[in-house]
C-alpha cells in the first residue's frame, strides 16, 4: 500500500479571513436584503400620513434701552421665543384654531436664532393650510401677549381709564364750588393723579411693545418634509445593507466555512486537485485526469469521502467510475456511504455484454452496467456502514475483487462521522476529499489533528459547489429525469423502485457460495 499523497509545498497557514470574501459568497443574500428593506421603505413611505412645513421670522428691535444700560440680546431673543411658546399663547392659539394647547404644542416651535436678534415659529401639520395658519396665528397671539408682558396691555388700560374716570365723577360729586375740600374729596384727587400717571405709563409701555417687534414676517410654505419616498427607499436599502452584512458576518464567525478550495486544500494539509478559484465549474472528465495525476501506479482502492453530507452526489459518483472505466477497464464502485442512491443512477446506464467480467459480476448481489461508450464497466456493491467501520472489515471483498478490477471506488461517510469515516478510508490506498462552500474550516482542520493516519493517506481535495461538476461526454447518456442523488447524505426518494435503501452487505453470495 503506497503512500496516500503530499502536503502542499506553500505550507499549511489557511488564507487570511476577509470580509469580502464572506461576503463575496452571500451577494445575492445581500441584494434580496436590499431589496426587500426598499419595498418596505417605500410601503411604509406611502401609507404615513404626509407632513407640511411653514416657518416665519420675528425681527426684533435693536434699540437701548433709555436707562442707558446693558442689555444681552441672545437672552432677550430666548425670552421672547419662549413668550411665543407659553403655555398661555398655546391656550391662546388652540381657542382661536379651536385645536387643544397639546396640539398646539406638539405641532408648533419657536427656535431663536445663533447669530440674529430673531427667532423663528415653525409649524408642522397634516396639510399646508393648516401649517401656514398656524404660524400666523402664534405670530398674532405672540404680539398681544407681548403687550401683556410689557404691563401694557389693552385690558389694563380699560381697566384703569374706568377707575380714573369714576374716581372723577366721584370727585365732582362730593365737590362744592368755593368751599373747601373735604377729606374725601382729597383722597379722590390723589387717587385720580395716582391713575393718571399708571395710564400715562400703560400708555408708554403699550407704544414701546408695539415697537419692539421690528418685523414679523408671513409664513413661508416649505411644502411637504415627509415622507419623501426616495429618501426613505435609500434609508431602508443602506439599514438591510448593513442588517444583512452583520447577520452574515456573525453567522459566519459562528459557524466558519471554507472560503474557497485553497483554504479546504490548506486546512486538510493536501493538494488542491480540483476546483481553484477561477470560478469555473469543472467536469467530471476534469476530475478524473486529476485524480490520475495524483494516484501512484501501485494504488488500487481509492476512497472519495465527502467532507459534509450533500457534497458528493451519486451522479457524480456515476460519471467518475463510467470515465474512468472507459480509460481504464473495470471500475469496482464500494458504496460503504449512509444512503445508497448510486446503485439507482448506475442503473441508468447500459447493461454489461463482456463475458469477460468476473463470475460474480453476473450474481444479484452485484450490478454490471457498461460505461456508456462500450469500452469499460462498472461494477457496484453495497456494504453496510457498520461493516466498513469496523478495522478490516472491508478486508475479505477487497481480498477477493480488488485484484481482478482495475481500479476500486470506495463510498465513505462524510469527514462529519468521524471515526467511522476514518475507519472506512484507512482500508484504501488513497483518500480523495471532496469539498463546497459550506463545509466548515473546524471539521477540516479536526482530521490532521485528531486523525493524523487519515491525513496521510488524503492525496487530494476536490471543491465545487454541492454537486456543481459537468458532466463528462461519457457519463452523459446516465443523466435521466429526476432529481440529484447525494452521497453520505440523508437517504432520498429511491429512483429505480428495485433499488433496496437497508443499508446491508450486498455482495454477499447467496446460496453459500464461495468465501472470499
Amino acid at each position: 500500500m503506497s503512500s496516500a499523497g503530499s502536503q502542499t509545498g506553500d505550507g499549511g497557514n489557511a488564507p487570511a479571513l476577509s470580509l469580502l470574501r464572506v461576503l463575496g459568497r452571500r451577494w445575492f443574500h445581500i441584494v434580496i436584503a436590499v431589496v426587500v428593506a426598499g419595498a418596505l421603505g417605500l410601503i411604509v413611505s406611502m401609507a404615513v400620513t404626509p407632513t407640511y412645513k411653514a416657518s416665519g421670522r420675528i425681527f426684533l428691535s435693536t434699540d437701548a434701552p433709555e436707562s442707558g444700560g446693558t442689555v444681552d440680546l441672545s437672552r432677550v431673543v430666548q425670552t421672547q421665543a419662549e413668550l411665543a411658546t407659553s403655555t398661555q399663547a398655546d391656550i391662546e392659539v388652540g381657542t382661536r384654531l379651536n385645536q387643544s394647547p397639546d396640539y398646539v404644542a406638539a405641532h408648533v416651535s419657536a427656535v431663536p436664532a445663533d447669530s440674529g436678534y430673531y427667532f423663528t415659529i415653525t409649524a408642522l401639520a397634516d396639510s399646508q393650510v393648516r401649517a401656514t395658519k398656524l404660524v400666523s396665528t402664534t405670530r398674532d397671539v405672540y404680539k398681544s401677549l407681548l403687550s401683556s408682558y410689557g404691563g401694557g396691555d389693552k385690558a389694563a388700560v380699560t381697566a384703569i381709564q374706568k377707575a380714573r374716570d369714576d374716581a372723577q365723577a366721584e370727585y365732582t360729586r362730593i365737590t362744592r364750588p368755593g368751599m373747601p375740600p373735604t377729606p374725601n374729596a382729597e383722597v379722590l384727587q390723589k387717587t385720580i393723579s395716582a391713575l393718571n400717571q399708571k395710564l400715562a405709563d400703560a400708555s408708554v409701555a403699550q407704544a414701546v411693545a408695539a415697537t419692539s417687534v421690528q418685523l414679523a414676517e408671513d409664513p413661508q410654505d416649505a411644502g411637504q418634509i415627509a415622507p419623501k419616498p426616495f429618501t426613505s427607499v435609500l434609508i431602508a436599502g443602506l439599514i438591510g445593507l448593513f442588517v444583512s452584512i452583520a447577520v452574515i458576518w456573525i453567522r459566519y464567525l459562528r459557524r466558519p466555512t471554507v472560503l474557497d478550495g485553497r483554504a479546504a486544500a490548506d486546512s486538510l494539509g493536501a493538494p488542491l486537485i480540483v476546483g481553484g478559484s477561477g470560478g469555473v465549474t469543472p467536469s467530471i472528465d476534469t476530475i478524473v485526469s486529476a485524480m490520475a495525476a495524483v494516484l501512484s501506479p501501485t494504488v488500487k482502492v481509492v476512497a472519495l469521502t465527502p467532507a459534509t453530507p450533500g457534497d458528493l452526489t451519486a451522479e457524480t459518483v456515476a460519471g467518475v467510475a463510467a470515465s474512468w472505466s472507459d480509460d481504464q477497464g473495470v471500475v469496482l464502485v464500494l458504496d460503504a456511504s449512509p444512503s445508497s442512491e448510486v446503485r439507482s443512477m448506475l442503473e441508468r446506464l447500459p447493461r454489461a455484454t463482456s463475458g469477460e467480467l468476473p463470475r460474480w459480476a453476473h450474481e444479484p448481489t452485484c450490478l454490471a452496467r457498461s460505461s456508456g461508450s462500450g469500452r469499460g464497466h462498472v461494477l457496484y456493491n453495497r456494504v453496510s456502514p457498520s461493516r466498513a467501520s469496523r478495522p478490516g472489515g472491508l478486508a475479505p471483498i477487497l481480498a477477493d475483487r480488488a485484484p481482478v478490477v482495475d481500479l476500486v471506488l470506495l463510498l465513505t461517510p462524510p469527514l462529519t462521522d468521524l471515526p467511522m469515516t476514518a475507519a472506512s478510508a484507512l482500508q484504501a490506498d488513497a483518500v480523495v476529499v471532496i469539498t463546497s462552500p459550506v463545509t466548515r474550516t473546524d471539521e477540516l482542520a479536526s482530521v490532521p489533528r485528531d486523525w493524523p493516519a487519515l491525513a496521510e493517506r488524503i492525496v487530494g481535495v476536490i471543491h465545487a459547489e454541492r454537486g456543481g461538476f459537468r458532466p463528462s461526454s461519457i457519463a452523459t447518456e446516465a443523466r435521466g429525469g429526476g432529481g440529484r442523488l447525494t452521497v453520505g447524505g440523508a437517504m432520498d426518494r429511491d429512483l429505480d423502485g428495485g433499488g433496496d435503501p437497508e443499508a446491508t452487505d450486498r455482495y454477499a453470495r447467496p446460496g453459500g457460495g464461495s468465501k472470499y
